[in-house]
């Protein structure tokens, strides 16, 4: 038996197994004139399928060096269906999706750990009751991941110290996205088992949905030198990526099916 990290649902021992798909997609929107991305520049698709790990922090800073540039829609689309995993983990992936841009979104759950990645895009989406959060905890589990118990911190100042090392890691790391300072506090609200599933307002308030305003204002520039119907301001730009979450987040979705539904909602500004 092992005695874990448990960030809602986090894992800190590396024995899940999570699949991570990669796709490079062909991106058919035109470019802007002054835009130095070719026209038919790839955008590369992960899907990321179960649990966070070591692992697959590796496989995802192998597959980010594939990115080249931010062409329309984006250079690097993330897809998230994940009940949370290695919370370390998690944080250095979200830092790593910050750095190169992405645009992650919620096509399954997003649970526990799983919010470290989901708060690292520039461009966040998630349908309603999709995140799940709670407190961290320390738990004891197999060779094969599954919980057995948990460890009571008060009996254990060895776990008391690495859970208040871990909720100071998760306040800071928050606060560098630019997530609320409600997002923590409602994490640490919750300390039963299981999760609490967030409501798209609870969602949308915490910043876990959003896009970020300095890289909206600057993707917002290249819309407005486009051609209708791609053409749009920075409000008209945020109404219609809010849509691609629900509109395109199905748990069937392909990658390739994803990145054009993803075209389709920016360009259709009728969808509902």
């Amino acid at each position: 038996m092992r005695m874990n990290t448990f960030v809602g649902s986090v894992m800190i021992v590396r024995r899940w197994v999570c699949f991570c798909f990669i796709f490079f997609c062909p991106i058919l929107f035109a470019q802007d004139q002054g835009s130095t991305v070719p026209q038919h520049s790839k955008s590369v698709v992960i899907s990321i399928s179960g649990q966070i790990s070591k692992n697959l922090l590796t496989t995802i800073t192998q597959s980010t060096s594939q990115v080249f540039g931010d062409p329309i829609p984006a250079g690097l689309i993330v897809m998230l269906d994940s009940p949370g995993g290695d919370a370390e983990a998690a944080m250095k992936i979200g830092r790593l999706l910050r750095k190169t841009k992405a645009h992650v979104f919620v096509t399954g759950q997003c649970a526990s750990a799983c919010i470290f990645v989901l708060a690292g895009g520039v461009v966040r989406g998630a349908p309603g009751l999709s995140v799940g959060i709670h407190r961290g905890r320390i738990t004891i589990s197999d060779a094969n991941a599954k919980v057995l118990g948990d460890v009571d911190v008060n009996q254990s100042p060895e776990a008391r110290k690495f859970l208040n090392r871990y909720e100071y890691a998760a306040e800071v790391y928050f606060s560098e996205m630019g997530m609320s300072p409600a997002l923590f506090e409602a994490m640490q609200a919750h300390q039963q088992k299981g999760v609490y599933r967030l409501s798209t307002k609870e969602i949308i308030s915490f910043g876990l949905s959003g896009i970020e305003p300095a890289y909206l204002d600057q993707r917002a520039l290249r819309y407005e030198k486009l051609e209708k119907p791609q053409k749009m301001n920075s409000a008209e730009l945020l109404r219609r990526t809010m849509k691609v979450a629900s509109y395109c987040a199905k748990f069937d979705r392909k990658p390739t099916e994803f990145l054009a539904c993803y075209k389709e909602v920016l360009i259709d500004g009728l969808l509902n």
